[in-house]
């Protein structure tokens, strides 16, 4: 029953990464004459503001398309968006450096990062935390957290970004990033996803299929 679970999870993990990589490739099909003919109305100040903040989350997609999306549990309140790639192959008890793309997509005060591991996983403290400045949408951060794998199984880190929204205070989304560690005989052993409360205070655990490197 597991596997069945964990396959049915791979393919929605893999569409969704297919959507966000291929979303922009018919972006460029109306050029030619016939679209030069048709008339271009001048854009509103507001319409102007928002097409842009739209190119710049496009491009934010476009710099981080090598990278797997972070599966957000529940409706999205945080206008916030997340990308991890593991470094190496996870291996009991060596650490392992997670790279971690944070962007916004709408406009913030402010953001901050919190990760934390569940069972079987150990966060560096001196990596967990980041904070970053006020941003406009697709404006793009990195940031890496080292964890260290304590037993052999399918485990998740769980990273809580929470935006300073003007006009709105502070929403939080949470991220799950999934680690497998060890060989196929792990995943007779799964782990919960922590649960970390949303901004609406309800608790979210991520359930995406264990990733690891090739």
């Amino acid at each position: 029953m597991y596997s069945m679970h964990l396959r049915l999870l791979t393919l929605t993990l893999c569409a969704a990464l297919c959507t966000a990589c291929g979303g922009n490739s018919t972006a460029d099909s109306k050029t030619g004459p016939a679209a030069a003919a048709k008339p271009v109305k001048p854009l509103s100040s507001e319409a102007e503001e928002a097409a842009l903040e739209i190119a710049s989350v496009e491009d934010a997609e476009k710099v981080t398309a090598d990278m797997v999306r972070g599966v957000s549990p529940g409706k999205p309140t945080a206008p916030v968006d997340l990308k991890f790639n593991i470094t190496a192959k996870p291996a009991l008890g060596v650490p392992v450096e997670i790279d971690l793309a944070v962007f916004a997509t709408g406009a913030t005060d402010s953001m901050t990062l919190s990760a934390q591991g569940g069972e079987g996983l150990d966060v560096d403290a001196a990596t967990s935390l980041a904070s970053f400045p006020k941003s406009a949408a697709g404006v793009l951060y990195r940031h890496k957290i080292r964890v260290t794998p304590r037993a052999e199984g399918a485990f998740y880190v769980n990273a809580l970004v929470t935006a300073v929204v003007p006009g709105a205070g502070p929403q939080s989304r949470s991220f799950a990033i999934p680690l497998l560690v060890g060989g196929p005989g792990a995943l007779a052993k799964p782990v919960e996803a922590p649960s970390v409360p949303n901004s609406g205070g309800e608790g979210a655990s991520g359930a995406p299929a264990p990733q690891t490197t090739h």
